[in-house]
């Protein structure tokens, strides 16, 4: 349980379903709760299923403001139901299923509300790897895939930083040397858009909204010892928070009387640590950390009631790796985490998830909990490297994990095997058993089950990759994935273990390195992901399966000035639950009667974004970008009238003007 849902995605889910028509009309399950650690230069070793990019291929995506973080989705494999979704689902499996890792440390979330910019400063990203299956048993404590991110560390030669103010937020960065051994940097963002505009109004849906604020810090000290060691200070902490006002005429409120009033959500979390990492002698390294992470969700939903957790995390993680010859490496690690849980809830709770379309929070019963609750977390890895022969390596290790809140022990097997067929073509095979925990709110008592079973998940995957000539390169890999264990609702225990699941697919990557002017990448995704309640015997569409997933990036620089780039996206549209008959509730209302669970589809999505880089001077850069610059309807879901007889189309981003302005010092 590495940072395990450090968020609760009971109170931020409740109020997505409640207040956005498309995430009601698709009954989509609540939303995610990042979590994370990362292991700086001890990456995910399994070849297969790992994508490795780096900041500047990230940075000029088009569409993405130049957060590297948001042009991920790019990637093979990724995907979301919405342009405002905050994380992706992966191989079929949720968000929430994700792990992301950022130095060695815990990250309380990743992407601010919305979705449209992670909670990192985009110019301290160094390096992005995605593995999406079978990976290494350093990570563990997820099922759906590992997003692991390195920062670079402070300029060392003098004092500078850089300015920058975008559509979303203005930053400043601040980095340099205190002494010849001391350097640090510090990062701030803002949100500005609620200071031109406190509110505004959805006069179709009768919804009075605040802009959404957000801000983000990052904090580094850098302590170079002597050459070989180095103790390092971090600090980061990111906040948000949104608020909607509804009157009884407002859709929603018709639907559900107890939407009516104030709703609102802030979330926040802060996360201080101090690592030692040492080198002895070429054949031995070490990572040492020791931190505190501190987590507030807090959501109130009309009349429904509210929400409120804290968690506290105190954490310690060790990491030694061994390089005993070029045929053998060996990396021994283990953690402990210590969470304490403090809860104030007096909420309506329906205990959605996926594998009921239907929640109502009005008919829903009402749940008081008051509770401090202790959930520690003890885990141990070993993995060893060994050169088989000049052209094959294998990969093979253990994971061990004791859930003390749950009492449950894991020991998950995890194997990877190389061929280099040719100096530029290797395969790779990869296979893998991993588990998860339940959610914060399913575990507990009063709200949730505190005998629920870890979800439980075994990957296959085989992958081939080529270098060519000019930069050109490609890989395709085939994946399977299997689930067990999660969660359905239950009226009497709140929830039980009674879901699975599974996902098989194909994804290609093709890219061009800037070797000249020319640079881009070609990612293509086939796909089909399953679910089924082991309890009735219904099987349907994972919400987020989307067939056929495909980007098409290419970026020109004709001079050392200008940099010109495109991004056209497509997808299958996304599954929802149509409504085919109504009834109604003991109090009256409409109450609707669903079809099958992810029946039917929207239309299918697709979008071009256009992006323009321009170098003013050596200090001061600008960019343009024309987002959806065609003008595509994509349909994200459909908004319900209060009887249900008719219904209209939820539609994503529109054609939106985005200008950065960055100036370095």
């Amino acid at each position: 349980m590495l940072f395990h849902r450090p968020r609760n995605h009971l109170a931020l889910g409740a109020l997505a379903l409640a207040w956005s028509p498309a995430a009601r009309a698709q009954e989509a399950p609540a939303s995610p709760s990042p979590q994370t650690v990362e292991i700086q230069g001890q990456r995910v070793r399994n070849a297969a299923g790992k994508q490795t990019l780096t900041r500047e291929e990230l940075s000029r995506i088009p569409g993405s403001s130049g957060d590297p973080m948001k042009a991920l989705m790019a990637l093979p494999g990724l995907t979301t139901t919405d342009d405002g979704s905050a994380a992706p689902a992966v191989r079929g499996a949720r968000p929430e299923d994700n792990a992301y890792y950022v130095d060695f440390l815990p990250v309380g979330y990743l992407f601010h509300i919305g979705g449209f910019a992670s909670t990192f400063n985009p110019e301290l990203i160094r390096r992005f790897d995605l593995a999406s299956a079978a990976w290494s048993p350093e990570y563990g404590d997820v099922v759906g895939a590992v997003f692991d991110i390195s920062m670079r560390n402070p300029r060392s030669d003098r004092i500078g930083g850089k300015l920058d103010f975008s559509l979303l937020g203005a930053g400043v960065l601040v980095e340099g040397p205190i002494n010849d051994r001391l350097s640090f940097f510090v990062a701030g963002r803002r949100s500005w858009f609620d200071l031109l505009a406190r509110k505004a109004e959805d006069k179709e849906e009768g919804v009075t909204y605040t802009m959404p604020v957000f801000h983000d810090t990052q904090g580094r000290l850098l302590w170079t010892l002597n050459p070989d060691h180095r103790l390092r200070l971090d600090l980061s902490t990111a906040g948000d928070r949104i608020a909607f006002t509804a009157g009884p005429d407002a859709k929603a409120a018709q639907r559900e009387p107890v939407l009516v009033g104030s709703s609102s959500s802030r979330q926040a979390y802060g996360n201080l640590a101090l690592s030692w990492e040492g080198d002895f002698g070429r054949r031995a390294s070490h990572q040492l950390a020791v931190g505190q992470m501190h987590t507030h969700d807090f959501a109130r939903i009309g009349s429904a009631g509210f929400f409120d957790a804290t968690v506290t995390t105190n954490y310690v993680r060790e990491q030694l790796r061994l390089d005993w010859s070029r045929e053998h490496a060996t990396t021994l690690g283990g953690s402990i985490n210590s969470r304490l849980v403090e809860l104030d809830l007096d909420f309506q709770d329906p205990r959605c998830t996926e594998f009921d379309p239907n929640c109502d929070y009005t008919s829903a019963g009402r749940v008081r909990s008051l509770q401090k609750v202790r959930q520690d977390q003890t885990d141990a890895y070993a993995n060893h490297r060994w050169r088989l022969a000049p052209t094959w390596t294998a990969t093979g290790g253990l994971r061990l994990g004791r859930d003390h809140y749950l009492r449950q022990d894991f020991a998950e097997p995890r194997l990877g095997l190389e061929w280099q067929l040719s100096p530029r073509t290797m395969a790779s095979l990869g296979w893998g058993r991993h588990n998860q925990p339940p959610a914060i709110e399913q575990g507990l008592r009063d709200i949730g089950n505190p005998a629920l079973q870890h979800l439980r998940s075994t990957q296959r995957v085989l992958g081939l990759t080529q270098t060519l000539d000019d930069g050109w390169s490609w890989r395709a890999e085939i994946y399977a994935k299997s689930f067990e264990g999660y969660a359905v609702s239950d009226p009497l225990l709140n929830y039980r273990t009674g879901g699975s699941g599974s996902s098989t697919g194909f994804e290609l990557l093709v890219k061009k390195e800037a070797t000249r002017t020319l640079s881009g990448f070609l990612s293509l995704s086939m796909a089909r992901a399953r679910r089924r309640n082991d309890i009735t015997g219904e099987s349907f569409r994972f919400g987020y399966e989307q067939p056929v997933i495909a980007s098409l990036v290419g970026q020109y620089k004709p001079s050392d000035t200008w940099v010109w780039g495109a991004k056209w996206s497509y997808h299958t549209g996304s599954p929802y639950t149509p409504v085919v008959d109504t009834g109604f509730y003991p109090d009256g209302r409409v109450k609707p009667i669903y079809g099958a669970i992810n029946s039917q589809r929207v239309p299918a999505y697709h979008r071009l974004d256009l992006r323009l880089d321009r170098k003013v001077t050596p200090h001061f850069t600008q960019y343009f970008e024309l987002i959806n610059a065609y003008a595509r309807k994509n349909v994200s879901g459909y908004s319900y009238s209060p009887d249900y007889k008719s219904r209209d189309e939820v539609y994503q981003m529109p054609v939106l003007l985005s200008v950065g302005l960055q100036y370095s010092f």
